[in-house]
Order: structure tokens, then C-alpha cells, then sequence
């Protein structure tokens, strides 16, 4: 599909992206997806005792059904029964780190028999680091992440999926050696206008703004460093955005210096999130700045790789290790993704008035640069 894609003429190419904007529609925003996103927004006022609740339920059917349906923990459990380990699989202590090479190396290994013969969707994590790792999930799934962010990414800031809305990411959806615009392409099936990250310069900035008087979306959402590089181009040669009401980060760390320039530029707050393929955690931050965990996607330990043990102070950072609560058909358990962060602080009072948890700064991905002829600056090269 992809080779075929870039051999048709842009207005060809328009017409297939809305044509898969509208299958992506029905898949992610069907059902009761509408239902789903005034829960998530209601869960938003829990107190840590009712998330506490939910979350042990949520666990007990998760450890239960990935330890008896799940070839790989299944035959992890039978090996540790044969020597005698009479261990509790109900307790999420009993459970070892999972690597993320055994997940990568093997992904089938992972996918619950209950999930055999439904059809599941392949997503993966970024290929930056090599070899990306493939995750299966279901319809089901799909939309109940959809719906967590478009209460908690779009709802908190008064936007939402029925309006235009621009996407700075990593697909190609313009032939690299193009040197003419458009950058873009008009996917009517999302409302989505998508602009290539790498055809990004001096002399091509005014194409980019020209697009976004054009469509007039009401939001972004970023790979930060391409669009910190497009503001830094804005600024320097003095070119007005058009009325944004909120930039959405994601994908990578949204460092201090791609904020103020995105601010500067597009004069609207800018908005970090943390997220991932696998499903097991997720978190955003509000209009007052505060990172908030979203305990209905899994739960978080961190752990110490120097001392060997996990870690139970909330400002001590460590390796993160997640049990994903949302991906019945591609459980994760104690998973070790390489993020560095701390666990959720249950006490922070946040002026926003939600109560879900704060999270203190992640470290995730961090990316060098290519610094290309022609004045491009490229970093995600998935």
C-alpha cells in the first residue's frame, strides 16, 4: 500500500488518506466510544481509595487471565510449579521483570489464546532504537485508549475529534526528494491535516503557515522536536500563526527549549504526554503544568537496578516496570520499558481540581540530530 501511495499524483493521494481516515474513524471511534470518554472523565474525580478498588479488580482478572491464557506466561508458570514454587500468581510480586527483547524477539508469544481467531490490529513501538516490537490488540482496546485521550488530551482543553486538527509526525507521506509543496496532505476522514516532519527548513516555513491559514485547525499534536524547529523558523523570519488553542506533544520529551519556542510561535499552551505502543501506562499534563498518571491504564513500580529492589519512595527515580490494565489480548506484565521516572504522587493537590495522581518528569526517548544540507533538522527516524 505504502509503495503504491507514493506513485500517485497529491490529489490521488488526498483522496486515499481520507479514504483510510474513514476506516480509522470507525475503528477507533465506533461502538460506545462516546459513553467511554464521559467515564474516563468521571474517573477524573476519584479519590486514591476508589482508584485503589479498581485497580486490584482490574489486576485480579488481568494476572489470572494472562497466567492461564497467555503461552508464555503460562508455560513461565508450569516451569516454576514443576520446581516446586508454590507461589501465587494472583499477587503482582510473585511475577518477574519482563525484558522488552523477549517481548520484541517473540511478540506471538504473548497474545492470549482467548484472543485467537478475533481479529487483532498491529501497532508497534518506534523503530529508533532498532527493531520495533510489535503489539496485537483488539477493536476493543483500540477505543478505549482513543477515548482516554480524547477526554484527557483534547476534553481538558475544549477541543475534541470533530474539529480540523494538525499532525506533525514521522509518516512519510510525501516522497523525501520533493522539493516543492505541498508538505501536507488533507485526510478528510479524521479532519486531520498531516505535515510532513521532513521537508522542514528556512525557505520552506512559509508553506507550512500558508497550510495552516488554509485549514484552520484548532489544535496540533507534535512530534516537539519537529515543531520546535518550524516555530524556531516562525520567529526568526517573523510569520503568524493562525489561532491555535492548544500544541499536544507526544512520542518524544518535550524539552524546556521546544516549549518556549512553541509557546513563543504559536502563542497557546503547549502540553506534554506520556504514552507508548504497549499500552501500559499513560499520563498528560493540565493547564497548571502538572503531569497527571491515568491509573485506568496500568499500574507503575519503579525499580532499582543498582540496588536490585523496587522502589517505594515516591521522589526517588528508577526504572519504570508496568503492568498494562487495558490490553487483554497482548497482556504486558511487570514490563521494562527503560523510561526513568518516579511512582504517582497520590497527595499532590493540583489547582485544575482533578484528582487524579501528579507524576513527576519522565525521562524518556532522547534523540541526536541530523543536520541535514539544505538546513533540516531530523530526529525521529522511525
Amino acid at each position: 500500500k505504502t509503495r503504491l501511495y507514493h506513485r500517485l499524483p497529491h490529489a490521488l493521494k488526498t483522496l486515499s488518506v481520507g479514504a483510510w481516515g474513514f476506516y480509522l474513524r470507525t475503528l477507533r471511534y465506533g461502538g460506545e466510544f462516546d459513553q467511554q470518554v464521559e467515564e474516563a472523565l468521571q474517573r477524573d474525580n476519584w479519590g486514591k481509595a476508589q482508584w485503589n478498588t479498581w485497580q486490584q479488580e482490574t489486576l485480579a482478572r488481568m494476572l489470572h487471565h494472562t497466567a492461564t491464557t497467555v503461552p508464555y506466561y503460562r508455560q513461565l508458570w508450569e516451569e516454576r510449579r514443576r520446581k516446586g514454587d508454590k507461589a501465587s500468581w494472583e499477587i503482582l510480586d510473585n511475577w518477574p521483570i519482563l525484558e522488552k527483547e523477549k517481548v520484541r524477539n517473540n511478540p506471538q508469544l504473548f497474545i492470549s489464546d482467548s484472543s485467537k481467531g478475533k481479529r487483532l490490529f498491529v501497532d508497534h513501538t518506534g523503530g529508533t532504537t532498532g527493531k520495533p516490537t510489535l503489539i496485537y490488540e483488539s477493536r476493543e482496546s483500540i477505543r478505549q485508549m482513543y477515548a482516554l485521550h480524547e477526554a484527557r488530551t483534547r476534553g481538558w482543553f475544549g477541543v475534541d475529534r470533530h474539529e480540523r486538527w494538525g499532525m506533525l509526525g514521522g509518516q512519510k507521506i510525501i516522497p523525501l526528494e520533493q522539493r516543492r509543496p505541498p508538505y501536507w496532505v488533507w485526510n478528510s476522514g479524521l479532519k486531520q491535516v498531516y505535515f510532513s516532519v521532513f521537508h522542514i527548513k528556512p525557505e520552506t516555513a512559509k508553506h507550512y503557515l500558508d497550510a495552516l491559514w488554509k485549514y484552520q485547525p484548532t489544535h496540533l499534536v507534535v512530534y516537539p522536536s519537529a515543531c520546535a524547529i518550524l516555530s524556531k523558523f516562525m520567529l526568526e523570519q517573523g510569520l503568524q500563526a493562525p489561532e491555535i488553542k492548544v500544541i499536544i506533544c507526544n512520542s518524544e520529551s518535550t524539552l524546556a527549549k521546544y516549549r518556549e519556542l512553541m509557546s513563543r510561535a504559536f502563542n497557546c499552551p503547549v502540553i506534554d504526554t506520556y504514552g507508548m505502543a504497549e499500552m501500559c501506562v499513560a499520563a498528560s499534563e493540565c493547564l497548571e503544568g502538572t503531569q497527571h498518571y491515568w491509573p485506568d491504564t496500568g499500574i507503575i513500580e519503579v525499580y532499582d537496578t543498582h540496588k536490585q529492589e523496587f522502589i517505594t519512595d515516591v521522589g526517588s527515580a528508577g526504572d519504570y516496570v508496568l503492568t498494562g490494565l487495558l490490553n487483554f489480548d497482548m497482556p504486558l506484565i511487570r514490563y521494562a520499558n527503560h523510561d526513568i521516572g518516579c511512582l504517582p504522587d497520590w497527595h499532590h493537590s493540583c489547582a485544575c481540581g482533578r484528582r487524579l495522581p501528579s507524576l513527576p518528569s519522565i525521562s524518556g526517548r532522547s534523540n541526536d540530530l541530523i543536520l541535514t544540507r539544505d538546513g533540516r533538522e531530523l530526529y525521529i527516524l522511525d
